[in-house]
């Protein structure tokens, strides 16, 4: 079966709909990744045929095998050796340890019915070193973490929003020594957040919105990437790039399909049942390396993100989609045209960028109130 368009070299991503902020996404971190092998040549564009498919131009192979290994080839990460994982995993069970303890002691406490003066120098002569004692257990585990995982930004730990020093020290770690693998790291790290801004109350790095997993259900950003890293193949990166979505994988998901929108009013069975939503492995995947095209910025006070709006006191996404073949430095400033971040934008300005069409979803909460909720993308719409 031949991936050739209608223009010679072209390769038809058929199985990737630009209405999708997932399909949106994977098309281009397939972008991305071919540039990290080599293939710099490759360029993007957008094919009206019944739905938005992304095109990609000068791939030195067009039949859909060969331009599948290609891309897991970019995708698959470092291998990291048996003993480097029996080390982080040990150090991650002290880390647990470490964090109980300091919570233990914090009820403890509490449940004495201490007050004021006396509450405080309990918290200094018990807490204060069981504190340390559990950074001190992190920084061990966070050095175990970087010789074992398979990409050098997942070395941040599980989840993005983390103390700003351990973000400042990973980024002058890939800094000081960056190879090719680094360069794309630091892109990813400045998609992530910026040590420049800081949750007030939490201390800790505000997350990209494009973080839509942060520990509910015991799933992790950077985890979940780790994970889905251990998917990598051939034959599930080819049905996702070219063929129709079966949506026959199970957890390990971004939750950037608005597909996986659990209510109970939109399914066939109670939500609580404990069956993980459908998705698709390697779209997810293919996502998460598309997140090097939008970079984070402190501004008035807040993190922005390329591509995110405030809508109605709602953070909303807006993605492009043109007709004319380009490459990802030119994609970063398509994803940044400023017309784009507007309620209504000026169609006579995009078009003369090339922009022939442009899509919205809304990053929603479910339940909108409460502790324990999931965030989802609603179903996009054209703009």
């Amino acid at each position: 079966m031949s991936a050739r368009g209608p223009e010679p070299g072209a390769v038809e991503l058929s199985g990737l709909d630009g209405a999708n902020p997932l399909g949106f996404l994977a098309a281009l971190g397939t972008l991305v990744t071919l540039h990290t092998v080599g293939e710099r040549r490759t360029q993007l564009r957008w094919k009206w045929s019944g739905v938005w498919t992304p095109v990609i131009d000068g791939a030195s192979a067009t039949e859909t095998k060969r331009f599948s290994e290609i891309v897991a080839r970019g995708l698959e990460g470092r291998d990291a050796q048996p003993e480097a994982e029996v080390r982080r995993a040990a150090a991650e069970r002290r880390v647990s340890v470490a964090k109980k303890a300091v919570n233990d002691k914090i009820g403890e406490i509490r449940r004495r019915g201490l007050k004021g003066a006396a509450r405080r120098a309990a918290i200094d002569v018990e807490v204060t070193p069981l504190k340390q004692a559990h950074q001190e257990a992190r920084k061990a585990w966070l050095q175990a973490l970087a010789a074992a995982v398979p990409r050098p930004e997942l070395a941040l730990g599980n989840r993005i929003d983390c103390a700003p020093e351990e973000y400042r020290q990973l980024a002058e770690a890939l800094l000081a020594d960056p190879g090719p693998l680094d360069r794309d790291a630091l892109d990813l790290l400045a998609a992530f957040g910026t040590d420049a801004r800081v949750n007030a109350r939490t201390s800790i790095v505000e997350p990209t919105p494009f973080q839509f997993i942060a520990g509910s259900g015991r799933q992790f950003f950077l985890e979940t990437a780790r994970g889905l890293l251990e998917k990598v193949a051939v034959d599930r990166l080819r049905s996702t790039l070219f063929e129709p979505w079966t949506y026959s994988d199970e957890g390990l998901s971004m939750r950037w399909d608005p597909v996986e929108d659990r209510r109970y009013a939109l399914m066939d069975r109670d939500p609580a049942s404990g069956d993980k939503p459908p998705t698709v492995w390697m779209a997810n995947l293919l996502g998460y390396r598309a997140l090097a095209l939008f970079p984070c910025a402190p501004r008035r006070g807040r993190l922005c993100a390329v591509g995110w709006m405030e809508l109605d006191d709602a953070p909303a996404f807006t993605w492009p989609l043109w007709q004319h073949p380009v490459a990802p430095e030119t994609v970063r400033s398509l994803l940044a045209l400023p017309e784009l971040a507007q309620p209504q934008p000026n169609w006579a300005a995009l078009r003369a960028r090339g922009i022939v069409g442009a899509f919205r979803a809304r990053r929603i909460r479910v339940p909108p109130t409460g502790a324990n909720y999931k965030l989802n993308f609603s179903p996009a719409r054209a703009i």
